[in-house]
């Protein structure tokens, strides 16, 4: 019987094997003193891109406000813990964007007093009716368009800020979910042959994962209800079919794809449909760090491909748990539900 590792975050290159894989990688720059000071697109290259993704957000948030005040206590308790995620997000991607004051309105001329002969001042025009707060089915179509746009910024952005970015898309595809829109078509591994050495290990730590998790189903079934087998049931084939198409892109940059272990020891017993529920949740979880840390290490449209099995994870997760992340796949930064 194998036990599966602990998880971990390892920076600049994506080690280990199983279910817990982790990895985060940053980088900074820092201006010199006494010279002249270059703009901050040409000392950071992820400057433009941050300053986009921060105009999304910050978008997505403005709908959340002007729908807020006048829903129902219901439909307010689901919006506010969205919203909440979205100020979390907002926080990630740096200080909120500074807006020129707004001048003061031009003092209006005074009137000539009207003469016999002059005409009477016409009426008012009547202010025309203010626009309805946006709907759930609006705010989720706005979620689902913002995640899909993100996908451009993912390929610009440096592999630290690519993962936050792939960790956001998935969120706002969760919200999608959630408000009862639908999920982002999944994009498949790219064809191709050799890989540089990261994006390679990423495969790795993937197939890995996705061994255990194969496993992990395969044990939870036998607790749940009928509806939690079949769902199960279709998140394992799932599961399956990204073992194979793992394999095969492996072996075709001429490596070994990992063995799958003959077992696995799970993080804790699975005696009743709740803990199956809960086991399941945390698969998905855990499979969604190993693709975020995939999404760091690759490029091109792999990343893309990762940022795709991320959502996946995510949405799978959301279908056992019931409740969404700011950030999936990013467990350090401790993400609010």
């Amino acid at each position: 019987m194998t036990t599966l590792p602990p998880a971990s975050v390892r920076r600049r290159a994506l080690l280990g094997a199983g279910l817990l894989g982790l990895l985060t990688a940053c980088g900074a720059a820092a201006a010199h003193g006494g010279r002249a000071a270059r703009p901050a697109a040409e000392t950071d290259p992820d400057t433009a891109v941050r300053l986009r993704e921060l105009a999304a957000t910050e978008a997505l948030a403005a709908r959340y406000d002007a729908a807020l005040p006048p829903a129902s206590p219901a439909l307010a308790a689901r919006l506010r813990p969205l919203r909440a995620q979205l100020a979390a997000q907002l926080t990630a991607f740096g200080p909120p964007r500074r807006r020129p004051a707004a001048a003061p309105p031009p003092r209006p001329a005074a009137a000539p007093a009207p003469s016999r002969d002059q005409a009477p001042a016409p009426l008012p025009l009547p202010r025309p009716p203010r626009r309805a707060p946006p709907s759930p089915a609006v705010l989720a179509a706005a979620e689902l368009a913002t995640a899909q746009r993100r996908g451009a910024d993912l390929l610009a952005a440096s592999p630290a800020l690519a993962r936050l970015i792939a960790s956001v898309a998935a969120a706002g595809a969760q919200h999608a979910v959630l408000l009862g829109g639908s999920a982002p078509a999944a994009v498949p591994l790219p064809a191709g042959g050799a890989l540089p050495a990261a994006a390679l290990a990423a495969l790795q730590a993937a197939l890995a994962a996705e061994d255990a998790a194969v496993y992990g189903y395969g044990v939870i079934g036998a607790q749940l209800d009928s509806t939690g087998q079949g769902r199960a049931a279709e998140l394992l084939a799932g599961h399956q079919d990204q073992v194979r198409a793992l394999t095969q892109r492996i072996s075709a940059a001429a490596a070994t794809p990992a063995t799958a272990a003959p077992g696995y020891e799970l993080p804790f017993p699975v005696d009743s449909a709740a803990d199956a529920v809960r086991m399941a949740a945390l698969l998905e979880e855990r499979l969604a760090d190993v693709y975020a840390n995939g999404v760091q290490a690759a490029s091109g449209p792999l990343r893309t491909a990762l940022a795709s099995a991320l959502q996946g994870c995510a949405l799978a997760s959301l279908s056992w748990s019931g409740s969404g992340s700011a950030f999936p796949g990013l467990p350090e930064r401790g993400a609010p539900h």
